[in-house]
């Protein structure tokens, strides 16, 4: 007890020396930013912000934007067309849908204050793909692809219902496989799933394993729609939607997209940012980006959406 008493005034006296600390951070000059994925199949959006030093305060959501820009789509040097700016979504509007698949595109970005920033992707072609019911129950489909020999292909998959009351309401589905390319790049090591199936939404993957062969990717889904989309409505609208719940259609979708090498490497690693985002044991790691004299990601798809009645 005495050498406990001894020591008092000592922890005292350090705890009085505390120290502030200012870093010394060198200033970065503000950069355009620029998010979106462009299709031949329609029209398409891009976002176009500023990044912000790290001790300037993050901007109002409403004020991210920059609105002043000069966004131009470009075929090498010729000038496609030019993205308008929709002030209520705060985005760039691309509506010409004179696109070619399997051609290459550059998105150009100026603004005053701003270094002009460029971005070039590919719009990948549809490859021969099919539909057609499970042999695992009345909750399973079976996707085949015929994919091209010779060449990386990437793809996505999302399953999603459309419920067509009042207006439309899109839920998204979820879809469990034991597909070996899917497990491959969508598994994670701490899985809520049982071993050796993937469960989730919107998995995407490569061709290593089938590489200019015909590949059949068994689905399994949820039989829960009608009751998630009736869930939404009645959260959104109370009572005012029940009649139209009990006498609405259900339309599920099975949407294939073809992506190219730069949309895959994106969502690869913003999966892998998003799963060690709040681990401070992790190494810290950048998102996949395009872009030259800024920050973001321009990428190129093409899709096609297959239509399947609910059991």
């Amino acid at each position: 007890m005495k050498a406990a008493l001894r020591l008092l005034p000592l922890l005292i006296a350090l705890s009085a020396c505390t120290q502030v600390i200012e870093p010394d951070l060198p200033e970065h000059p503000p950069r355009l930013v620029v998010h979106a994925f462009f299709t031949s199949d329609g029209v398409w959006t891009a976002h176009v912000g500023s990044s912000s030093w790290i001790l300037q305060p993050v901007p109002a959501p409403d004020r991210r934007a920059v609105a002043d820009a000069k966004v131009e789509l470009l075929a090498g040097d010729r000038v496609v067309g030019e993205l308008e700016f929709n002030d209520a979504a705060q985005v760039y509007v691309f509506g010409d849908s004179t696109l070619q698949a399997g051609e290459t595109y550059s998105l150009q970005v100026s603004a005053p204050g701003f270094e002009t920033i460029r971005a070039t992707d590919t719009v990948p072609a549809p490859v021969p793909t099919s539909l057609r019911p499970g042999t695992r129950g009345d909750l399973s489909i079976e996707l085949e692809i015929q994919d091209p020999p010779g060449e990386a292909n990437y793809y996505q998959i999302s399953l999603y219902q459309v419920f067509t009351g009042r207006g439309a309401t899109r839920v998204e589905g979820v879809l469990s496989t034991r597909d070996p390319s899917i497990m491959g790049d969508n598994s994670v090591d701490e899985s809520p799933f049982e071993e050796g199936t993937f469960e989730g939404e919107a998995p995407y993957f490569r061709d290593t394993l089938f590489d200019g062969r015909t590949h059949e990717i068994e689905l399994t889904y949820t039989g829960d729609w009608v009751e998630r989309v009736g869930t939404i409505i009645r959260e959104e609208e109370e009572e005012e939607w029940q009649d139209d719940l009990e006498h609405a259609g259900f339309t599920a979708y099975l949407q294939v997209l073809y992506i190219s090498e730069t949309y895959y490497e994106y969502l690869k690693t913003a999966r892998l940012h998003d799963e060690t985002r709040d681990n401070p044991f992790a190494e810290p790691l950048n998102v996949y980006g395009n872009v030259e004299n800024g920050y973001g990601i321009f990428a190129g798809y093409s899709s096609r959406t297959f239509e399947f009645a609910i059991e």
